[in-house]
């Protein structure tokens, strides 16, 4: 009996360990949000590209340190606190690209080691802009990628949600005080004018 135990306790050790290990592929998870925002795109490109906005309107931001008073350019790093679907850390994202007013890419890493990617893509709509927030992030380990579709892709998804509807709220608010894209020289091609 105590053999027995022994054994079972020793299986039992062992899948740990090996669902802590790295996987031998590479799998990512997509979330991807889409709001309108009543604002010409230079000026959510600015907001949304601003450290210092992200915790007034991501629910997973607590902090931001470093360059977060600006719109980022291509090569700026900073460090945010998170608090993503129960896990707390510190990311540190860099720009991969930045083509004001139309697109933005971050990656991100978490001690050392590729953690995620975040991609903003804007496009004029009548008098405001369509804004898509792509979140990318990628599954570490075998223990993840059995608890990601049951308990951390849902809370992900909800927290990514719940910041789109806030930054539509902030806009909207915003709204009388921001000139209307309509207003915004457009060029032959139909997009505004940079």
């Amino acid at each position: 009996m105590k053999r027995a135990f022994l054994f079972v306790l020793a299986a039992v050790a062992i899948l740990a360990l090996l669902s802590l290990l790295p996987l031998p592929f590479e799998r990512q998870t997509h979330i991807t949000n889409t709001v309108t925002l009543r604002a010409p795109p230079q000026v959510v490109y600015d907001f949304a590209t601003t450290p210092a906005n992200w915790p007034k309107w991501h629910p997973a931001s607590l902090a931001v340190q470093g360059a977060t008073d600006h719109p980022l350019k291509l090569g700026e790093k900073v460090a945010e606190e998170f608090r993503l679907a129960g896990r707390h850390g510190i990311l540190h994202w860099t720009v991969v690209d930045a083509r004001p007013p139309y697109t933005w890419r971050i990656e991100g890493e978490v001690n050392r080691r590729p953690a995620g990617e975040v991609r903003y893509t804007l496009t004029p709509d009548g008098t405001g802009t369509r804004f898509e927030r792509d979140f990318v992030y990628r599954t570490p380990n075998l223990l993840f990628l059995i608890l990601d579709p049951i308990f951390i892709g849902p809370r992900v998804r909800a927290e990514s949600k719940q910041g789109a509807r806030q930054l539509e709220q902030i806009f909207a608010t915003l709204a009388p005080a921001i000139p209307a894209a309509a207003s915004m020289p457009v060029a032959a091609s139909g997009v505004p004018a940079q």
